[in-house]
């Protein structure tokens, strides 16, 4: 089958015409590392290796559209693919060419998950621990950001959080008060010993 016309399209994608009336969608690279431009005959075999090539090239391109969203752990990417029925080899050569390319890094991901949960929830660092096992982060890279969080912020974000509950709890007084609030720390992933110092500064 001969190519006889080749055509631009969106997203990086190319649209071939062949002579028989059929066309094929492809991409760029898949163009270029199967030397089309200069290859103008489509045999079986060769049609067989861009079709192949196709589905390794639609999902890197999917996964690198759904890491723009926002930043993902290659857990989720892995789960990404699963879910669009890639195959093992796929996802496997998938997910080295995005962590080669660096758009994948799961350092990267942690320390802006923690960051995120700081700064737009009520979480801490124990329950934001747990959030990020289920992203099957490695432990060694969990426990270096999660020891590395400024203590500053966490007593500033338990002192506010006392405040905003005893706000909204003014039915509860003295020792009862004080010790939902502790468990409502601890449940959030606080450090007791520092739910304490902070609980202590204040009348119940």
């Amino acid at each position: 089958m001969k190519i006889i016309k080749y055509k631009k399209c969106s997203n990086g994608k190319y649209k071939l015409f062949l002579e028989d009336g059929t066309t094929i969608d492809t991409y760029e690279d898949v163009i270029l590392n199967n030397n089309l431009l200069y290859k103008k005959e489509i045999d079986n075999n060769l049609y067989n290796i861009i079709i192949n090539d196709n589905m390794y090239e639609e999902a890197y391109n999917k996964s690198i559209n759904y890491i723009e969203v926002r930043i993902r752990s290659t857990n989720e990417i892995k789960v990404y693919l699963k879910n669009k029925k890639y195959s093992e080899e796929v996802i496997e050569s998938t997910i080295n060419r995005l962590l080669k390319n660096n758009i994948l890094n799961d350092e990267v991901f942690t320390k802006a998950f923690i960051n995120d949960k700081l700064n737009f929830t009520t979480m801490g660092p124990y329950k934001i621990e747990l959030e990020l096992k289920k992203h099957h982060i490695d432990n060694n890279i969990i426990n270096t950001y999660i020891n590395n969080i400024d203590e500053d912020i966490l007593y500033e974000k338990i002192d506010k959080l006392i405040t905003k509950f005893m706000k909204s709890n003014k039915k509860h007084k003295g020792f009862v008060l004080k010790n939902k609030i502790y468990n409502n720390l601890l449940n959030l992933g606080y450090k007791s010993s520092m739910i304490l110092e902070i609980l202590n500064n204040y009348e119940f």
